[in-house]
């Protein structure tokens, strides 16, 4: 075994989760356990949100999201779902769709104004979808931010 390179062990459960990204997790992993019923965030998806370059605050966030989008839906897909659903059918990493709905989170409190979270996912997708983005590969974020800056958000 290389000890400049050493192998990490999957991350397959909430433990590992802690084990290799570290105790400061623990309260984050257990808010979210204690927050949201396994219906609408299983364990699989909120280690997967942990293993997508997910900051403490993004997962955070995310457990804050999911939780609102759970009462104002209690029935359907779970948000969390939908969201990795768009993920997973996106050009752009996990990583940058974390930074990108954290940057519109945070713009929309500047505006005091919320929105349901599929209404957030279904702007951003119009982001990335949009001709802007057809010739020129942007960052993720740059083209969030400019398309908000540009065309602003009714929702």
């Amino acid at each position: 075994m290389n000890q400049n390179n050493p192998i990490k062990k999957p991350i397959h459960t909430l433990q590992d989760v802690i084990e290799q990204k570290g105790e400061e997790w623990r309260a984050t992993l257990e808010f979210a356990r204690a927050t949201i019923p396994e219906k609408f965030l299983s364990d699989r998806n909120l280690v997967r949100l942990t293993k997508g370059a997910a900051t403490i605050p993004q997962t955070e966030l995310m457990v804050k999201l999911l939780f609102q989008d759970s009462k104002e839906r209690p029935v359907g897909v779970p948000g969390i779902d939908y969201f990795f659903r768009v993920v997973d059918h996106s050009n752009y990493s996990l990583g940058a769709w974390l930074n990108a709905i954290t940057y519109f989170q945070e713009w929309l409190a500047s505006e005091n104004r919320t929105t349901p979270f599929q209404k957030m996912l279904g702007y951003l997708q119009c982001c990335e979808d949009s001709p802007e983005n057809k010739d020129i590969d942007h960052r993720f974020m740059d083209l969030v931010q400019d398309f908000i800056k540009t065309h602003g958000y009714v929702g």
